[in-house]
């Protein structure tokens, strides 16, 4: 079964995808396909639309996307997963999500009842469904990151995709921004958000293909800090200077009229301009335990909610004050109920909302990625989950100290910035698809990587160094490293 509220279009696009996707994934380097099959769905592919099969959950186009490419991989890049090595910690936090989730779905066998409201029991079977979408929406997308990039040049294929999908997207931003969001309209047949919601400052905020303006919003702000990252590495963009790009893109970010992500680009594009990689790093770790720890401190009452809404208030306006201080007191409601099954959550069908007990009315919106896992999967469910993404950056801080050139160095900086803020933005917001986990994967890999290819100069430096100081002759007034060095400037590694 399909919904769409669309047209005919609106469907065929998900069948079309399916023989690009494969033609793409037989003609393209392993890195190039991973990238640009992951990018282009979600920039392109319908929102709001879904196919139902008996038995299954359903698949809407982040999982249509993430399981083509896995069908991709296997036919063509399958070298690429059985080279793979995540590490122990990390496979015990995948372990945390399947297992978690199927333990949610086998403890909460019991109808939930408010007033007049009432929903389902979970059912064995419904652990099936858990298991193919904590699969899908977050395992794959990490696993088939740390397959398809695994060393500095795929590292600097992934940044130059990132930039070059934000500069496409940023085309169709502009449109939106003069003529209103038109184009999932125009294209597919249907406005796939709340249209009321796209009003800001006199002016619309662009969706274009994506769930909301918040999603574009993070996506511009993502391609933004990999250009940044890219000028500090000295690499350039469509043979310009990454600097252009980056202007660009703040640029793009103000007339989205996107306040959060505007701040966000305000303080990071200055710490990757600024900051050395490695306190770069310190910067992503963190956003990395603030995210980790958030749930602990909002329980105990240690976030300053009243000095946030003072500051919120004197910077934007009351307006914005109404806006914030809603999210913390739906936030507090949700945590409440979120504590009465308090490791694995209540599963789905609406268990985990806070209801009026008489009505049966929602009392509580859930808007963070944070509460609405802690709702649904409990703490175990949120701490793997979120661990998950975020184990990365630490371990590519361990590892930066044996990279050795600074363009290496700045790439995975960057990365775990980028990682760390869209892991910030998702105490707030939603999690509008899967690419921070894609690139949790990605950072982890092609950290493993660049210090792989470190070692591997360093081990073919000394030995040339002892093969001429043994065999060869050293040049009259050369030292034997200045020697090796220029035998190295002409080999290839």
């Amino acid at each position: 079964m399909v919904h769409t509220e669309g047209n005919l279009l609106s469907v065929c696009a998900f069948l079309l995808w399916i023989p690009i996707a494969l033609w793409g994934a037989y003609r393209w380097p392993p890195a190039k396909t991973a990238a640009l099959l992951l990018l282009l769905p979600v920039m392109f592919l319908p929102e709001a639309v879904y196919y139902k099969l008996p038995g299954l959950p359903i698949f809407h186009k982040m999982r249509v996307a993430v399981l083509v490419l896995f069908i991709c991989v296997l036919l063509f890049h399958r070298d690429r997963l059985r080279s793979l090595r995540l590490g122990k910690w990390v496979w015990l936090a995948i372990g945390g999500v399947l297992v978690g989730g199927i333990l949610t779905v086998l403890l909460n066998g019991d109808p939930v009842s408010y007033g007049a409201y009432s929903s389902p029991p979970h059912v064995p079977y419904d652990a099936v469904h858990a298991l193919i979408q904590n699969a899908l929406g977050y395992v794959l997308p990490l696993i088939l990151g740390a397959a398809m990039f695994n060393g500095p040049r795929d590292l600097r294929v992934l940044f130059r995709l990132l930039v070059g999908a934000g500069l496409v997207y940023s085309l169709l931003q502009l449109i939106e921004i003069r003529l209103s969001p038109q184009l999932h309209i125009w294209v597919y047949g249907f406005f796939q958000h709340s249209f009321q919601q796209t009003h800001r400052g006199g002016g619309f905020r662009p969706v274009v293909f994506m769930s909301n303006g918040l999603a574009v919003a993070m996506f511009t702000v993502v391609a933004l800090l990999a250009a940044a990252a890219l000028y500090k590495a000295r690499i350039r963009v469509l043979r310009v200077s990454a600097a252009w790009v980056v202007a660009y893109l703040v640029m793009i970010l103000v007339l989205s009229k996107s306040v959060a992500a505007f701040l966000y680009s305000l303080v990071l594009v200055p710490v990757m301009l600024f900051l050395s990689p490695k306190m770069q790093f310190r910067v992503a770790m963190i956003l990395a335990f603030t995210v980790l720890l958030y749930p602990t401190l909002r329980g105990t009452g240690l976030i300053p909610v009243d000095e946030i809404q003072e500051w919120v208030g004197s910077t934007y306006g009351e307006g914005k004050v109404g806006s914030i201080m809603t999210r913390f007191v739906n936030e507090q409601r949700l945590l409440e109920r979120a504590d009465e099954r308090y490791f694995f959550g209540w599963g789905w069908y609406g268990r985990g909302y806070a209801r009026d007990p008489d009505s049966g009315h929602i009392t509580g919106i859930r808007d963070g990625d944070w509460i609405i896992t802690m709702g649904d999967w409990g703490r175990v469910g949120f701490f793997s989950k979120y661990l998950l993404f975020l184990l990365p950056v630490f371990i590519a801080a361990r590892r930066l100290k044996w990279v050795g050139r600074n363009s290496d160095r700045r790439l995975l900086a960057g990365l775990s910035l980028i990682i760390g803020i869209s892991a910030f933005d998702m105490l707030p917001n939603g999690n509008f698809n899967y690419l921070v986990f894609v690139l949790s994967g990605a950072l982890l890999s092609c950290s493993a990587g660049v210090v792989r290819v470190a070692a591997d100069r360093a081990r073919l430096k000394r030995k040339l160094l002892a093969r001429r100081q043994t065999t060869v002759p050293v040049p009259e007034g050369a030292t034997a490293a200045a020697h090796v060095q220029a035998s190295l400037r002409g080999r290839k590694i």
